[in-house]
């Protein structure tokens, strides 16, 4: 569950519309993060819909609006392997976050039946898609939260999570992001 390379995926990406239809309402000067949920290029509407549900209902217990705005990506378990490999990421890691984008990608079979794919993963991690859904995403939780690409720290910090506890980082993700930007600009 390692950073994904510098080459945005975002393109490759559909978004589904998950603000109500009709006039939108004016936005208050100081907003509620937003965490949005796309779906890979390949999905069906009506399967983009219902694996998001399920993801979203498996967020729900953690405390995402503290990452600011990120948006969750769902991918085709059959485009995973091409996505990873090519990036030195392990094929059999059902999520990844890219930082600088704000993502998290995550493989489809954690939210719908890909039985083959379910296998190859259960083999591996020897838990079950629910286990494994609820561990990647407090991992990738913990990674987004303390902005840490060490994979022990988001595994501490996941557990944490998966225990109902608040990690703390130390630093914020978004000083940790602006400290960032002034190393750049410097």
């Amino acid at each position: 569950m390692k950073l994904a390379a510098s080459i945005s995926l975002a393109a490759q990406f559909i978004l589904l519309a998950v603000a109500p239809r009709g006039t939108p309402a004016p936005r208050p000067q100081h907003r509620a993060p937003i965490q949005h949920f796309v779906c890979n290029t390949g999905y069906t509407l009506e399967r983009c819909r219902k694996d998001l549900a399920v993801l979203r209902s498996a967020l729900a217990k953690y405390p995402v609006a503290q990452l600011g705005d990120w948006t969750w990506i769902l991918v085709r378990s059959e485009d995973w392997k091409a996505i990873l490999v090519p990036r030195g990421l392990d094929p059999d890691s059902p999520a990844f976050t890219y930082y600088p984008q704000k993502e998290t990608f995550i493989e489809e079979v954690l939210v719908g039946e890909v039985p083959g794919r379910h296998r190859e993963l259960l083999l591996k991690w020897n838990m079950s898609m629910k286990d494994l859904l609820d561990f990647a995403l407090a991992h990738e939780v913990g990674h987004a939260l303390c902005n840490d690409r060490d994979e022990w720290n988001a595994n501490r910090v996941g557990q944490m999570l998966r225990d109902g506890n608040t990690p703390s980082c130390g630093v914020n993700l978004e000083a940790k992001i602006r400290a960032g930007e002034r190393r750049k600009a410097r």
